[in-house]
C-alpha cells in the first residue's frame, strides 16, 4: 500500500518520528512518536496548508510511504470516535485513543477521518510495530503549493 507525506526535508525520511514524538499530534500524546501519512497526496497537500501558515515555506517534499499490502489496518468506526474528535486544540481523550492503539501495536497503522476533509483519509503508521521495519520512505520530488493558494 502506498501512502503520502508532504515534509520538510531534514525531516522527510526521519524514521525515529522525533518531531510526532516532541509535540505531540491529534492522534499521539507527547513522548509517542507516530508517523503521520495521507490517503492522497491532495489530502496531504490540504493537511499541511493548514499548518503552514504564510509564505515563504522551508524547502517541502513530496514522500511515498510504503508497507506491505497484508499488514492490518486499524479503522475504528465514526461511534468509537472520541466526542470533539475534530476540535481544536485536541482533547487527551482523542490522544488517548491514538495512545492506547499505539501501545497495543497490534495492527501497523490506523485510518482516520480528516479533520479538514472528514470524506478523505489520514493514516497514522505506528513505529513501534514489529512491521515497521518494512516500511519505505521515499523522497519523490519537492513540492510546493501553487502561489495562488496565498492571495487574500
Amino acid at each position: 500500500m502506498r501512502l503520502w507525506r508532504i515534509a520538510q526535508r531534514k525531516y522527510a525520511l526521519d524514521r525515529l518520528c522525533a518531531g510526532s514524538a516532541l509535540y505531540g499530534g491529534r492522534w499521539n500524546p507527547v513522548g509517542m512518536p507516530a508517523l503521520y501519512c495521507g490517503a492522497s497526496i491532495a489530502i496531504c497537500a490540504l493537511e499541511k496548508f493548514v499548518h503552514v501558515g504564510q509564505a515563504p515555506l522551508p524547502p517541502l517534499v513530496l514522500v511515498a510511504v510504503d508497507f506491505p499490502d497484508e499488514c492490518d489496518i486499524f479503522t475504528p468506526a465514526a461511534s468509537e470516535l472520541p466526542t470533539g474528535w475534530d476540535e481544536l486544540p485536541t482533547s487527551t481523550s482523542v490522544q488517548g485513543l491514538g495512545r492506547a492503539w499505539l501501545e497495543r501495536s497490534e495492527t501497523l497503522a490506523m485510518r482516520v477521518p480528516s479533520v479538514v476533509l472528514p470524506e478523505e483519509s489520514n493514516v497514522i503508521v505506528n513505529p513501534l510495530h514489529p512491521d515497521y521495519v518494512r516500511v519505505k520512505l521515499t523522497m519523490l520530488r519537492p513540492f510546493t503549493f501553487d502561489r495562488r493558494m496565498y492571495k487574500q
